[in-house]
C-alpha cells in the first residue's frame, strides 16, 4: 500500500528524468568555456523560454530558462510575479548562497518607469535578475525547466518572483561570459 502513494511521485520523477536527458541531447552538451566572450550580450525569448548568449554578432549559446508565476506580459509593479521585457543591462554579478549566482538586470528602466507612472503604479518593483537556485533546490530547477518546456508548462506558471531562472550548471556557464553593463534584451 504505501508504494502505491509514491506510484505518482516516481513517474513524474522518470518523466522528467527522461526529459532532461532528452532535452540535454537535442540542445547539445554543455562545453566548457576555455574563452571569455568577446562584446556579450544575453537576448531573452519569454514565449519560447530561451536565454540566448551572443559574443559579438554570433550566437554562442541558447539556455532553457523559467520565469515567475505570471509569466505572461510585462512586469508592471512589485509582487506581480512578472518578468520585464525591454532593454536593460546587467547591473551585478555575484555569487550567493540563495541563487548560487545572481546577475542583476536594470529594471526597472526609464519606459518601465514612464509606464508604471502612466498606470499610477507607486512601486513598480525592484531585484530582478538572472539566477540559479541554492544548492538544496538544484536538483528540483534542472529538472523543472525542461519538464516545463516539454508540456508546455513555460508559459503558465514558473518558480521565480519574475526572474529569469537556470539551471546552476547553464548559470554557471553563463556567468562566466558575462559582467556588469552586458546588454540584456527581454521579449515577449
Amino acid at each position: 500500500m504505501r508504494l502505491g502513494h509514491l506510484a505518482l511521485p516516481l513517474a513524474v520523477l522518470a518523466v522528467c528524468a527522461g526529459t532532461d536527458a532528452r532535452h540535454r541531447r537535442r540542445r547539445g552538451a554543455p562545453h566548457p568555456a576555455t574563452e571569455r566572450c568577446v562584446d556579450p550580450s544575453i537576448h531573452v525569448d519569454k514565449s519560447d523560454g530561451v536565454l540566448d548568449l551572443y559574443c559579438g554578432t554570433q550566437r554562442a549559446r541558447r539556455f532553457t530558462v523559467t520565469f515567475g508565476a505570471n509569466p505572461v506580459g510585462p512586469k508592471v509593479r512589485e509582487g506581480d510575479e512578472r518578468t520585464p521585457e525591454g532593454t536593460y543591462h546587467l547591473v551585478s554579478h555575484g555569487r550567493t548562497r540563495r541563487f548560487h549566482r545572481f546577475m542583476g538586470i536594470s529594471y526597472p528602466n526609464e519606459a518601465d518607469l514612464h509606464r508604471a507612472r502612466q498606470l499610477g503604479v507607486q512601486r513598480p518593483g525592484f531585484g530582478v535578475g538572472i539566477h540559479g537556485s541554492r544548492g538544496e533546490r538544484a536538483w528540483l530547477m534542472r529538472m523543472w525547466i525542461p519538464f516545463a518546456h516539454q508540456f508546455g508548462l513555460i508559459q503558465r506558471w514558473g518558480p521565480t518572483d519574475g526572474c529569469i531562472a537556470l539551471s546552476n550548471d547553464d548559470v554557471e556557464e553563463l556567468y562566466r561570459h558575462v559582467d556588469v553593463g552586458t546588454p540584456v534584451i527581454i521579449s515577449p
